[in-house]
């Protein structure tokens, strides 16, 4: 080979050497992006080198930010990408990263009060761009440019947190609402929509007071003490952590708020009900999220403490009353003026403003009221007003819901609260173990020796001072009973059965089990007389149907399947024993509140809500149908007299009649109503523009959940259809048939009945209607007589044998003589 005659000999080897070093350089740099650099080489930890191993692709933005970052603030740097979780490590840019601690850093820098501030609170509370699981947000400039006029002049962060919250939310023109797409929204998401839960609103107010360098975290309970639900509120720095409601400013400053008290009953050792600060700072706590539960990578310390410290023990002679007004049955909060009064002792009294839609739904106008006393509700709002007369029981707390289009009615209303659970007057030990003893006997006897059964008049005596505590025995004993065999093996293979007819059913569970027992949501789904797949693919469908709602507190929801392929598998005779050996199956060994058990159906099962609603509502306490009707001879409105029933229909829905026979029925609720308004609580709701399918129902839950069922009101209307219903609320009739019909109240101890085409009757009653100390005035179609009833045991303990529920039992029977 020819050697190149302009190089000098031996230059050849020098050559070569010098481009192995020159390559050598170059590849210096590429190798070290492709490797993980020795740790002299790099200057943050190893812990954000172990994160950076977590990045997948998006190591590279992760590893821009870092050399881009100042010298200065590298220590914010490191401290979010040791934190943050890996959702955030496989999808956070560099430019969000940098321009999140560019405007964290001079926000604290600008802020009077920056000295005071120390670093570790900037790190956890200042410089995180995210709370708790929200979506990822270039939040903190928008509200940076609309704080700052509101905070000019102020002196302390706490001054400007206050500032903000009073007037930020107008401005970002966000308000509260159940109504939001979903709980865990984003600042931009929150204000696109114009609505927030409590936890989107404060998610905008803690990020807020962020941008302008004030200490802010996102604080909240899982459920309150007495299981109304969950709350979230703000915590901000000001020397130390202070608290306030998003969106809910107080005129008397931080550390006042309306669920002050709620939060003086927290339990710290209670997961459900204690209340936990979220970290950005990994801690080995995770914080409750209820709204997303599969959600576990957010901290949190649990600062309970804080807000029981200086609890103030409750009365023991007082309930909690809270009264929510509402401008109809299942219809929209109210604010309006309310005056509470002692029905024997009008000097007693109290005054407040209910909460209207804007307030979080667990902000509820409440009052420290005496025990055991009776109570009249006046509320008040642009003209229409509404009473409702109570009696509050033993209980710590009582929730009466006030309507605005119900007059004053006279006589007490029990239907504020359900049946005594808790004794007015505790029995003695001896008392409850001779009570325990006789019942359970007699739960367990065969009927010819419970026919014979002998009862201590004794314990008669206990039901005119004890009547809750022994009902509470009963019930105990009943439910113990070993009588339940084929019932409690069919509740644990998830079916109910009436004679030959058997129904699967699947159960689901939301949110956490109230104090007085699970509420219970029977759902029935569409079909009908068609093919058993395309049954099954319609209850397959009902299992999910009906939108969880987190919001309102726990539940059950059962889809129930239809036990045939016919036409009328929800409404025929053999249904009703069914779904009342349902309820039964849940009262007895699923912890359910009775006073809370909801129906409702789509198409095929909407026909049943409209057939078992009415035949049985003592059985509910409110009921939906969607897209059914009436049936000719098998639908009573005259039922409803006490019931919430609500039914969907579509303008276009005209096969079988459906939107006719719906538009019927409401003028015979209308006419049943006459110039009242607080009886027949049932509303049609018309929808333009839809035919039989695709109504939007699906939330109905929400607007269901609040109802309680009055299971002893003081006016029945009963329109018998049928001869398998005997029983309805406290009348018993042995021998039903159509055309007959009962109308009765009882007030100021006095019955009166009216009845048509019925041979024999009975009215069952106890404390809750009668004085049984005082003389009993009986009118029967026009005829009066003065009879003097007594409470017994075995009346008791037959009806609860009879009817699987403890508020549908009675302590006395009265023939009425017909």
């Amino acid at each position: 080979m020819m050697r190149n005659p302009s190089l000098p000999r031996g230059s050849g080897l020098r050559f070569g050497r010098l481009l192995f070093v020159t390559l050598a350089v170059f590849a210096a740099p590429f190798s070290r992006a492709q490797t993980n650099a020795p740790p002299e080489h790099r200057w943050w930890s190893d812990a954000v080198e172990k994160s950076l191993a977590t990045a997948g692709t998006n190591r590279t933005e992760l590893a821009q930010a870092l050399r881009d970052a100042p010298a200065a603030r590298r220590q914010g740097l490191v401290f979010l990408l040791e934190n943050m979780p890996q959702r955030d490590l496989q999808s956070l840019t560099a430019a969000y990263l940098l321009e999140n601690l560019s405007l964290a850093y001079d926000a604290l820098a600008q802020a009077p009060w920056s000295r005071a501030i120390p670093e570790e609170l900037f790190l956890n509370d200042i410089l995180p761009y995210a709370n708790i699981n929200e979506k990822r947000d270039d939040w903190r400039r928008l509200l940076r440019e609309k704080c700052l006029p509101l905070i000019k002049g102020a002196k302390t962060p706490g001054e400007a947190a206050q500032r903000i919250n009073a007037s930020l939310f107008g401005l970002v023109n966000v308000k509260y609402s159940t109504k939001r797409k979903k709980a865990d929204q984003s600042p931009l998401e929150s204000m696109e929509s114009g609505l927030a839960s409590c936890t989107g609103l404060t998610i905008i107010l803690a990020d807020a007071c962020r941008s302008v360098g004030v200490p802010a975290r996102l604080v909240g309970i899982p459920n309150w003490i007495d299981n109304r639900g969950n709350h979230t509120w703000v915590e901000v720095w000001d020397e130390k952590w202070h608290f306030t409601g998003a969106a809910e400013p107080d005129a008397h400053g931080l550390d006042h708020a309306w669920f002050e008290h709620d939060a003086s009953l927290a339990q710290k050792d209670s997961p459900q009900h204690a209340i936990y600060a979220a970290s950005f700072k990994k801690t080995p706590l995770p914080f409750p999220l209820v709204f997303a539960r599969g959600v576990d990578y957010v901290s949190s310390v649990n600062v309970t403490d804080h807000y029981t410290a200086n609890a103030k023990p409750a009365d023991p002679a007082k309930t909690r009353l809270f009264v929510r007004v509402l401008d109809h049955a299942a219809g929209a909060r109210v604010a309006a003026s309310v005056r509470v009064a002692d029905v024997a002792n009008p000097s007693v009294h109290f005054e407040g403003a209910s909460r209207d839609e804007s307030a979080d739904y667990n902000d509820i106008l409440s009052f420290e009221a005496p025990k055991a006393r009776s109570y009249q509700i006046h509320a008040e709002a642009n003209g229409a007003k509404g009473v409702r007369e109570i009696r509050a029981g033993d209980d710590d707390e009582t929730v009466v819901l006030v309507y605005l289009d119900q007059p004053a009615t006279s006589g007490a209303d029990s239907s504020a609260t359900p049946a005594p659970t808790a004794p007015a007057k505790a029995l003695s030990v001896r008392q409850a173990d001779k009570l325990k003893q006789t019942l359970a006997g007699y739960f367990a006897a065969n009927p010819a020796q419970q026919a014979a059964w002998k009862f201590d008049h004794g314990l008669d005596r206990l039901l005119l001072d004890h009547d809750a505590a022994v009902r509470q025995v009963a019930w105990e004993a009943y439910q113990a009973a070993p009588i339940h065999a084929t019932l409690r093996a069919d509740f644990a293979t998830n079916q109910v059965r009436f004679e030959q007819y058997l129904s699967p059913y699947t159960v689901k569970t939301v949110g956490r089990k109230p104090a007085a027992g699970w509420p219970l949501f029977i759902a029935m789904h569409g079909g009908g007389n068609t093919p058993k797949e395309v049954n099954d693919s319609q209850w397959r469908i009902m299992q999910n149907y009906y939108r969880d709602q987190t919001s309102v507190g726990g539940y059950l929801y059962v889809a129930l399947r239809a036990p045939n392929d016919t036409w009328n598998g929800f409404y025929d005779d053999y249904v009703y024993p069914l779904v009342a050996n349902l309820i039964r199956e849940f009262t007895i060994f699923g912890g359910v509140d009775p006073n809370k058990v909801f129906i409702m159906g789509y198409s095929h099962g909407g026909y049943g809500a409209f057939a078992i609603g009415p035949k049985m509502p003592d059985h509910f306490a409110a009921i939906h149908c969607s897209a059914g009707a009436p049936t000719d001879g098998e639908t009573s409105a005259e039922t409803l007299r006490n019931t919430v029933f609500t039914y969907m229909i579509g303008e276009n829905d005209h096969a079988y009649g459906r939107l006719e026979r719906c538009r019927a029925f409401d003028e015979s609720i209308t006419k049943l109503r006459g110039d009242r308004a607080d009886i027949y609580p049932v509303k049609m709701e018309f929808r333009a523009g839809f035919g039989h399918g695709g109504l939007p129902d699906r939330d109905k839950i929400k607007e269901m959940y609040p109802a309680v069922r009055n299971p002893a009101p003081r006016e029945l209307s009963w329109e018998m259809t049928d001869g398998v219903i005997h029983d309805f609320y406290w009348l018993h009739v042995a021998n039903p048939a159509k055309k007959q019909e009962i109308i009765v109240t009882c007030r100021d101890n006095r019955i009166t009945v009216q009845t048509k085409e019925v041979k024999a009757a009975a009215a069952l009653v106890d404390a809750r209607l009668v004085d049984f100390k005082r003389p009993l005035r009986l009118e029967v179609n026009g005829k009066s007589s003065t009879v003097k009833i007594q409470p017994s045991l075995r009346t008791l303990a037959q009806t609860m044998l009879e009817r699987g529920d403890p508020d549908l039992a009675f302590t006395a029977k009265i023939n009425l003589g017909l």
